[in-house]
């Protein structure tokens, strides 16, 4: 028998290893699903962003939330006034739901983002926030246990935090070193465009040394700028460098 402090760390390393094997981000994202529903998760919602801004959308988004839910959030932007989505931008703590002191005074978005919660019975949970890209990049990853109180799913969280947190944070590594590809699928010639862009050659000069014309040139590195959410050319690059689409 395990004791059970040894618990978390088999827990993690047989999440650890079954992410491993998955074959793509649809797969790993179902692994993860059956990894976290022993404790009471019945949902989940990821985002990253390689540098952290209010103003932009996550980079990769991935949810299993109801449609009706989520075209709610999304409507006139209320999911990213979600207090919980807000906070994971800034903070590093677990954030659980039930810590309505963090409800005071928020913004009447905010009010209506929470309403929508509310109506959907997706109250009880936890938002993971994690760091990469030398901490400028974000990512976290809301729990939402719907069948659960907020008293039974926080027992459940104080007393599995450590194995839930590095399952968390296992998949996420997972999906940014492993399956990024998948999730932000930029074609060959996409990545060589963005690469000769980051060691400083102009389109004209990039068209050139592929045998090509400049406005083609032109075409796919604006098709990389929007697959990777990004507002200017020279934030696609940094993005791609920091999801490693593209090295140095």
């Amino acid at each position: 028998m395990i004791p059970a402090h040894d618990m978390p760390g088999r827990l993690l390393g047989e999440a650890a290893e079954d992410f491993q094997q998955a074959a793509d981000v649809d797969d790993l994202w179902a692994r993860l699903h059956r990894h976290l529903a022993g404790f009471g998760v019945t949902a989940l919602v990821y985002g990253a962003e390689a540098f952290a801004d209010t103003g932009r959308t996550h980079d990769i988004m991935l949810t299993s939330f109801g449609g009706a839910y989520m075209d709610a959030k999304m409507s006139g932007g209320l999911y990213w006034c979600d207090e919980f989505v807000r906070a994971a931008r800034v903070e590093t703590a677990p954030l659980l739901w039930s810590d309505t002191s963090r409800l005071d005074g928020i913004s009447p978005a905010g009010k209506r983002s929470l309403d929508i919660d509310w109506a959907f019975g997706m109250t009880t949970g936890v938002t993971l926030p994690m760091r990469f890209n030398n901490g400028l990049g974000v990512s976290a990853l809301g729990l939402c246990a719907a069948h659960l109180s907020w008293a039974e799913f926080d027992r459940i969280w104080w007393e599995n935090s450590r194995a839930i947190s590095g399952i968390v944070h296992a998949f996420d590594v997972r999906l940014r070193e492993g399956c990024v590809r998948d999730a932000l699928p930029l074609a060959p010639r996409e990545r060589e465009c963005l690469l000769w862009l980051a060691v400083g050659l102009r389109p004209q000069q990039i068209a050139h040394r592929l045998g090509t014309h400049v406005k083609t040139v032109e075409k796919q590195i604006e098709s990389a700028r929007r697959k990777l959410n990004a507002a200017t050319t020279i934030q696609a690059v940094s993005t791609a460098l920091a999801y490693g689409l593209i090295t140095l």
